[in-house]
This record gives structure tokens, sequence and C-alpha cells, in this order.
């Protein structure tokens, strides 16, 4: 049988070509968005059994809980859970933030990858084995004016991994917060606008070093940086 992941927020940027990184070395991949026709796009683009894609409100846990219990009920396992989808919000002041942009923010961010690790850890404890990495951001160590709930919601990101790292250290599952970096995405564009992404690696660059920190490395520190494999 073959291995098995979960990525989400697997149609656009670093989930996208990470989608296509492990199905080339062989895996069993699950994925889910938000948007039908983002879905669909990839599902024409891949077009294998080895794909398993789903339309999916991270921040419904309902909807969190039936994806983890379909991709279980086909596969068995899962081994590695990639905590990727997530949303950037409007460069606002605080002062300026919306309430309900606010709580849309955290939810996703915060929330979503909240519901993914409390539905696949159990699975991972039973079999003693696998590696949840949320990724995270620089935004997420140091706050900076105008990044608002999505800074808020990456230092919560890694608070989440510190202490679920700490609890499951001695099980055989592995934990890290990954901060990926800038990189050549819709969602870095959107955040500087007047920026040449061409200064920064591709996704696909990104994803073949998760790839080998989820299934390869075995750092020993919780909180990883794309600097430190470049």
């Amino acid at each position: 049988m073959a291995d098995v992941v979960i990525i989400t927020g697997g149609t656009k940027g670093l989930g996208r070509a990470s989608v296509q990184k492990w199905l080339a070395e062989g895996w069993s991949v699950a994925t889910c968005a938000r948007d039908e026709v983002d879905i669909a796009k990839l599902e024409a683009e891949v077009n294998t059994p080895n794909l398993l894609s789903q339309v999916v409100d991270i921040a419904d846990e309902v909807a969190v809980r039936g994806f983890v219990k379909r991709i279980l009920e086909r596969w068995k396992k899962v081994d590695v859970l990639i905590n990727n989808a997530s949303i950037l919000g409007p460069r606002e002041t605080i002062e300026n933030y919306s309430e309900e942009t606010w709580r849309k923010v955290m939810d996703v961010n915060v929330n979503g990858t909240f519901y993914f690790v409390k539905k696949v850890l159990p699975s991972m404890l039973e079999q003693k084995q696998g590696v949840i990495v949320n990724v995270s951001s620089g935004a997420g160590v140091k706050g900076s004016k105008r990044w608002g709930a999505y800074a808020a919601s990456k230092f919560a990101v890694e608070g989440l991994s510190q202490v679920l790292r700490s609890e499951v250290i001695d099980s055989g599952v592995r934990v890290y917060a990954f901060d990926p970096g800038a990189m050549q995405t819709e969602m870095r564009a959107s955040a500087y606008p007047s920026e040449d992404p061409k200064q920064h690696p591709t996704p696909e660059t990104i994803a073949n070093i998760l790839f080998d920190i989820a299934t390869v490395y075995e750092p020993q520190l919780g909180r990883l940086t794309v600097k430190e494999y470049l």
C-alpha cells in the first residue's frame, strides 16, 4: 500500500506544487480547497486514481471530519499531514480591521489547522508514526504593522505546533512548524504588489524541500525555515 499524505489548500501555490511532488514520488494524495472550479482543474490536470480531492471549507469542523473519514475509509491510514491552507486577509491596521474578516482569517488559518490535527492525530498515534507539518510564516514570529489577523493566526499556528510537539514527542509522531519564506505565489503578490516575484524561489522548489523534511530528514528542531535548506 502506498504512503498517504493530506495536503490542504492543494490547488494553488505551495499546496498545488506539493500535490504534484507527492504524486510524482508515488504517494496517495488527498487534498482539498474551497473553490469547486479549482478542484475540477486540478483533477483534470492530474487525472490519477492516486488523487482524492474534494471541496472543503476547512473552517467547518463537520466538513473536515467527513473528509478525513473518507480518506481513512479509502486508504486506512494517513502518514503525513501538511496543513498548508490559509488566507491572507487585508493589509490593514488593527483599528480599521473588520471583525467579520478577522473571524474568517482566524477560522481558516487557526481552527482549520486544529480541526485537521484533531481528526488525523488518533490514527497516527495508533500506528505509532506520522508527520504533521503546519505551514507558518515569518509574520508569526515577529509582528509588523498591517499584518492583522494573518500575523495573529500564524503566531497561533506556531503555538499550536509547539504544544502538540511536546504532547506527542515520545509517540513516534513528528510535528513541525514550517516557514516557507517568500515564494512566487498569488498570496505573496497580493501582499507585495510592487515586488518582483522572480527574486523568490518557485513553489516547486519549496515543495521539494517540504517533501524532504517530511520523508527524508528528521530535524530535531520544532520550527523549520526554508533558509536552512536553500
